[in-house]
């Protein structure tokens, strides 16, 4: 397996891995919705990174998943569909983080970012998986 595809396929393990945290933190008895919701985009942004070094773009630090779509929409208009989701995972990076005025969403809106985070990460995978065949 080549260096670019082999990076690719890391970038995805993480993303599999954040998805699996997210679920395992918002799907709890007692969940942990700005954990488990912070999750969801870092899934997101991993994946999308991962499309770019797949196609051997340099990836640049950030979590704003509107920015990486568009990116990856210079390679496959495609992923354009995806932008609704990426501006409502975005503000998961770092709206509940951190101390402040919004301490954790409310459950539907974690319960739906796990499901756009999902939704990104098999679209990818299968981007790839396309791709390297």
């Amino acid at each position: 397996m080549d260096e670019v595809r082999q990076s690719a396929l890391e970038w995805l393990a993480k993303a599999r891995r954040d998805l699996q945290a997210a679920r395992l933190m918002i799907e709890s008895e007692e969940p942990l919705l700005d954990t488990g919701a912070y999750h969801c985009q870092q899934a997101g942004e991993k994946a999308l990174k991962g499309w770019l070094t797949f196609h051997g773009t340099p990836v640049i630090k950030t979590h704003d998943l509107v920015h990486l779509i568009r990116e990856c929409g210079r390679l496959d208009a495609s992923f354009l569909e995806m932008s609704e989701m990426a501006d409502f995972l975005s503000p998961f990076a770092v709206d509940f983080r951190y101390p402040g005025y919004l301490f954790e969403p409310p459950k539907e809106e974690a319960e739906a970012a796990l499901g756009f985070a999902e939704r990104i990460v098999v679209f990818v995978e299968g981007k790839i998986g396309a791709s390297a065949s």
